[in-house]
């Protein structure tokens, strides 16, 4: 029987979905666990609600946990099908067992959902066309891959896919999730990793970096500290807007500036 035949909070033998052991319809095979957590985050949590290990424990189980890096496993895989899903790493109210429901994402626990879902995954080939279309650099924050973070010599970029819409957005709309909707991403930048990046640098990290300044350079973040934002230009706040459009609309503005430039010379 198709999971996806009752979108209710009982499975189609009558129990919730997120009690299931072995999937409706079979004799052996496994209900995931991303599934029944997926399940019971959809009918048991309101958006801004808080939850933690124990609790999840408590109402799924304690096979749904095991160590801790195997629950953010399984939350990492609903953040890929257009979950946010903050941990304290995220959001310094949030205690480190806590995590809290910020968007419901894909329906994992059906089967059309979930396969919906699989099959907007990019092939191998298309990853290369669209990381070598945005010049093998994440068009958030620039960095290219094997490049070491600020301040982070030993950290090493990695490159992937993300997109510019999340595709649950997309699917409410009626709209397909396609190459133009593709970008490439830094993994500390791609939302599903974001619950791995490091702590924050320390005051005495960041003041040796200072100490290391030129004074005019210190001036300058004096000045940036003080207005709560780096001064930045015109030209580099439409720049920022820029980046954020489809690769095709990025082109349409190159030849708009191109016939612009030529017309003014």
């Amino acid at each position: 029987m198709d999971a996806s035949a009752d979108d209710g909070p009982i499975a189609p033998n009558g129990i919730p979905w997120w009690e299931l052991r072995i999937q409706p319809g079979t004799r052996r095979k496994r209900f995931g666990q991303e599934r029944r957590l997926a399940a019971w985050l959809w009918y048991k949590k309101e958006i801004g609600d808080i939850f933690t290990m124990n609790e999840l424990r408590d109402a799924l189980g304690p096979d749904i946990i095991g160590r801790s890096e195997h629950l953010n496993r399984r939350l990492r895989t609903l953040r890929a099908a257009g979950w946010a899903i903050p941990s304290y790493k995220d959001d310094a109210s949030l205690r480190p067992d806590e995590y809290r429901l910020q968007t419901k994402g894909a329906r994992y626990w059906l089967d059309d959902d979930r396969q919906a879902y699989k099959r907007f995954a990019p092939s191998a080939r298309a990853r290369r066309e669209v990381i070598d279309r945005d010049g093998r650099r994440c068009v958030v924050c620039g960095i290219a891959a094997g490049e070491s973070y600020p301040g982070e010599p030993s950290n090493k970029a990695r490159l992937t896919i993300g997109h510019r819409v999340p595709q649950e957005r997309l699917r409410t709309r009626g709209a397909a999730d396609d190459i133009n909707n593709w970008r490439t991403e830094c993994a500390r930048c791609n939302e599903p990793m974001r619950d791995e990046l490091p702590d924050p640098r320390r005051y005495d990290e960041v003041l040796a970096q200072v100490r290391r300044m030129s004074r005019g350079s210190k001036g300058t973040l004096l000045l940036w500290l003080r207005q709560g934002e780096r001064t930045r230009s015109e030209l580099d706040r439409v720049y920022d807007l820029a980046r954020t459009l489809t690769h095709n609309e990025q082109q349409d503005l190159a030849a708009y500036l191109h016939t612009s430039s030529a017309g003014s010379s």
